[in-house]
Order: structure tokens, then C-alpha cells, then sequence
């Protein structure tokens, strides 16, 4: 059983369960999610941005059909409904830092991409400063994923993940690639916080969920980043190493949850 299997992955939040992947075609698009948020209202409906790929071709699509395609990934991949919850959470933390995008769009990808979320702890395990192939990738799939994919499939999307490392940060260059760390911040924190809490983690175990074992940094870094957070107020850490959910984000994004009253009394 993979690690995603074992952790609760609530789709009417906006996670997504299956082992369908947009990296069988596309990548995480982070350049296409970018110009779509730049273009589309914070409290746009989700018809509204399906309307602004299709209809206004704010991504500069050729034809009809490359509009459509392009809409029916991103929605895969990022939802673009402000019902729920991740894509609400990434639409609003999108704004905070723009140094976090990167990070933030993979989360929000790979609570929705099986493939990616379940390849992170292959990318991460890769020490600093190593070089990362596309068969080294692909043999990974090929023995993780025995029977699933050809070899031209296997190797086609091991570079469709490389390239969504490449925009997360998690390896540089173009064709020689090497690993590196992604930029955290303590927006991507919170957020990476908020997602394990979304899953039903509770307490502690915040701190070192799959969410925040994306972030490439160790529990201590978390915790660090946490009290960054906190004294933004982006939420509250208390002194018992407990991250609690500031009000003002509990009660706009999570309405529909409990309250920060009501975590700090389960944590």
C-alpha cells in the first residue's frame, strides 16, 4: 500500500484518489495556472475559468481544441472551483508570496495527481547536488508500477515529472539536470499544515505528514517555519508544538469545517 493510500484523502475537499495522471500527457502547468490566476477574479466561479481558457484565450491556445485540452488539465490538476477547499486555500495563500508559487501549485497538484504525489519521496530521497535522468526516473516507475506502463510511456513521463520537479524546484537545469531544494517559506508551510489537517491529521503529527515531507526540509525545519508563520499570523503555534489554525483563515477558507476553536480543542 502506498503512503498516499494510508493517508485519508477527502475528495469533496478537492483531493483526488485513482491512479489517473495528467503526467501521462501534460505536466504540473505552472505556467499555465499562473496566467490563469492572473487573469481570472480571486472569487471567480468555476465557470468563469473555464470561460477565460476556452472563450477569452488568456493562454494563447491556436484552435478550439487546445483551449479545451489545456482546461480539462488544469481542472485535473488544480480543480479551479473555489468550493473546494485545497483549490480555495492555494487561490487565497497564491497572493501572500509569490516566492511560494512554485511549491504551492505542486501541493495542490499532487493532492489531486496520484503519480506525482506518490514519485515526491523518489525526487526527495535524491541527495543534493546528484544528477537526476530520465531513466533513472523511468525505472523507478517501471519497478514501482510493475505492468502499467511501456517503456517509450515510462520514459515520456519520467520527463513530464522531471519537468514539474524543474518548476517546483526540486532539480535545475535544462537537459542535465541536478537536484536541488525548492524554496519554502512559511506560506508553503501553512499550507502543507492545512492539507494534513484536511486529511485528519491532528497535533504533532502536523509536522510530518506527506504534505510537509514534500517541503524537503526535516520536522525541526517545519517547526521553525511554523513559528515563521505564526508570527505573521497565518496561524498559531503554540508552545506545546501544536500548529493551530489562525481564526481569520479558519473561518474564511474552512467555513464549512470547524472552527480554529474547535481544532485547538482536537489537536
Amino acid at each position: 500500500m502506498t503512503e498516499s493510500r494510508k493517508t485519508k484523502l477527502p475528495e469533496s475537499l478537492g483531493f483526488r484518489e485513482g491512479i489517473s495522471s495528467v503526467h501521462t500527457s501534460r505536466t504540473m502547468m505552472l505556467g499555465e495556472l499562473s496566467l490563469v490566476l492572473e487573469h481570472v477574479g480571486k472569487n471567480a466561479k468555476a465557470v468563469e475559468y473555464l470561460a477565460a481558457i476556452v472563450e477569452q484565450n488568456v493562454l494563447g491556445k491556436p484552435t478550439q481544441t487546445t483551449r479545451k485540452r489545456s482546461a480539462e488539465r488544469l481542472v485535473e490538476l488544480y480543480s479551479l472551483d473555489q468550493s473546494r477547499a485545497v483549490f480555495r486555500l492555494l487561490r487565497h495563500f497564491w497572493t501572500a508570496d509569490a516566492s511560494a508559487r512554485p511549491l504551492l501549485a505542486y501541493l495542490a497538484a499532487a493532492a489531486r495527481d496520484s503519480l506525482l504525489r506518490e514519485s515526491t519521496p523518489f525526487v526527495v530521497a535524491i541527495p543534493v547536488g546528484a544528477s537526476v535522468t530520465p531513466a533513472q526516473t523511468s525505472q523507478h516507475l517501471s519497478e514501482k508500477y510493475p505492468k502499467r506502463f511501456q517503456a517509450s510511456t515510462a520514459l515520456a513521463t519520467a520527463q513530464r515529472l522531471a519537468s514539474s520537479w524543474t518548476q517546483a524546484g526540486y532539480l535545475t537545469g535544462k537537459v542535465n539536470k541536478k537536484r536541488t531544494r525548492p524554496v519554502v517559506t512559511p506560506v508553503t508551510v501553512t499550507f502543507a499544515l492545512l492539507l494534513g489537517y484536511l486529511c485528519g491529521t491532528r497535533g504533532k503529527m502536523l509536522l510530518d505528514t506527506i504534505w510537509t515531507r514534500m517541503l524537503d526540509r526535516t520536522p525541526a525545519e517545519i517547526a521553525d517555519l511554523a513559528t515563521d508563520a505564526s508570527k505573521h499570523g497565518w496561524m498559531n503555534y503554540k508552545a506545546a508544538d501544536v500548529p493551530l489554525l489562525a481564526d481569520a483563515i479558519s473561518h474564511h477558507y474552512l467555513s464549512h469545517l470547524q472552527t480554529s476553536r474547535q481544532l485547538a480543542g482536537n489537536a
